[in-house]
């Protein structure tokens, strides 16, 4: 069931992106292009590690090994901090918030790109489309993989931190519900290009990053891997998405015709880059 606090959410979010600016002329996002912009997507993001450098690969290392390392250094002493707390007044509020980022981030967006269809409010409706295609994305490009091929234990399995058996262990590392707030944190800061926005879309990112810890559901490195997955996943879906709406000819575009031959009929499939 969606909370209360979901609906705010997202009624909140469909009052800020309607007034916001006229969306270029070029559209990518209405219903029957989705498929075409999904496929373009997941193949942009699959392919794109081919094309990276030895300074891309060698600056995302250590980036990953500085951020990952020190968060795992406090996955231990944090996660023994919160099993002494007394979590009983902390409970209510950590399951809200662990639902805005379950359901509620599906609902918020979902919502946006519906109210933006439906009221013919171009800027809602992209907003709409590309965190929605931002967190798929980050969630089956990333994500989802990396929590089947880590294993990592969860905090309520008792293994301890760094119980890990790859391929056929649990699903803790990384976080899903990080990567989804997180996604939609950066989402909003991108399309609402103010401070407070950012401020306040990030600050709430982070709490249900803290709900996932009080609910022993992940450990510190989880959420944090998680953030960095969405943040910088829907800042690589939304620089495509600019791109194409400045340029219609640069998407992936599937075409259909029939086709004749001394055999019989058919039809011919085309697709272009």
């Amino acid at each position: 069931m969606i909370s209360r606090g979901t609906l705010v959410a997202a009624l909140l979010t469909s009052c800020v992106f309607a007034q916001q600016a006229p969306a270029p002329a070029v559209e990518i996002d209405r219903p029957l292009q989705l498929p075409a912009l999904v496929m373009g997507d997941l193949g942009a993001a699959l392919t794109a590690p081919a094309e990276w450098s030895g300074e891309d690969w060698q600056k995302l290392s250590l980036g990953a090994l500085a951020v990952v390392g020190v968060s795992l250094a406090l996955d231990r002493p944090v996660a023994r901090a919160i099993e002494r707390m007394d979590r009983h007044s902390y409970d209510p509020w950590g399951k809200r918030l662990d639902t805005l980022g379950g359901v509620g981030t599906v609902a918020i967006v979902g919502g946006a790109y519906v109210t933006g269809l439906l009221a013919d409010q171009p800027r809602l409706r992209e907003f709409g489309s590309d965190a929605a295609l931002s967190m798929l994305v980050a969630q089956l490009c990333v994500t989802i993989p990396t929590k089947f091929v880590v294993g990592r234990s969860r905090p309520y399995d008792e293994q301890g931190p760094y119980h890990i058996k790859p391929l056929r262990g649990g699903l803790s590392f990384p976080s899903g519900h990080a990567t989804q707030v997180f996604t939609l944190a950066a989402v909003i800061s991108e399309y609402a290009d103010d401070p407070w926005a950012t401020a306040a879309a990030y600050g709430g990112a982070a709490l249900v990053g803290l709900s996932r810890l009080e609910q022993r559901a992940h450990f510190v490195s989880d959420v944090v891997a998680g953030a960095a997955i969405g943040t910088l996943s829907a800042k690589a879906v939304m620089l495509r998405h600019r791109k194409l709406r400045a340029n219609p000819r640069s998407h992936l575009e599937i075409s259909c015709s029939p086709l004749w031959t001394g055999q019989g009929a058919g039809l011919s499939l085309a697709v272009k880059f």
